[in-house]
């Protein structure tokens, strides 16, 4: 999806890390994934425990964060309200009392009763919660002192290919969704 019309601000919002013992290791893998794949070389980066700025390195994204809160509550809240309008036509047309004797407060309770929900949804896209599991096990690994490989890809096909050369080193992964 273009991210013009995702409700993501994110341009590589699908992320794989790989935890290795060594350096060594991690750099080999990432030469592979590099050459392999359709992956550029940005977007394949080894993260060391002595590394200053390792949460810029798993989630490089600040501006895309910006983007996703932006772009997920305007559609969102907008997509609930009209949502809730429909409800409240649906329910019209079913001749509901309350509804019919009360128009004007029934479509503007349900059309903003709509909105919240589409809001609170994208409080949660905005959290992506998907992303949780993939930062704390690699900041986990960086604090034992293991190197972490992580890739930023663009796309689900990129994801594949990555999550695909990985397994076949079997290293232990975890990605976002």
């Amino acid at each position: 999806m273009k991210p013009s019309v995702s409700i993501t601000g994110e341009h590589q919002a699908h992320k794989v890390a790989a935890i290795f013992e060594t350096e060594s290791d991690a750099n080999g893998v990432a030469q592979t994934l590099s050459q392999d794949t359709s992956l550029d070389d940005e977007q394949v980066i080894v993260v060391t425990p002595h590394d200053q700025h390792q949460g810029e390195a798993l989630e490089p994204e600040n501006k895309g964060i910006w983007h996703t809160l932006l772009r997920s509550h305007l559609w969102l809240g907008v997509g609930g309200a009209i949502a809730g309008f429909i409800l409240f036509l649906i329910l019209s047309a079913a001749g509901v009392g309350f509804i019919v004797q009360n128009t004007i407060a029934a479509a503007a309770v349900l059309a903003a009763l709509g909105g919240v929900l589409g809001l609170l949804l994208a409080g949660g896209v905005t959290l992506r919660p998907d992303h949780t599991p993939y930062v704390v096990k690699a900041q986990t690994a960086l604090t034992e002192g293991k190197y972490v490989l992580t890739v930023h890809a663009s796309s689900s096909e990129q994801l594949k290919e990555a999550t695909t050369v990985l397994k076949n080193r079997n290293v232990k992964l975890v990605r976002s969704i």
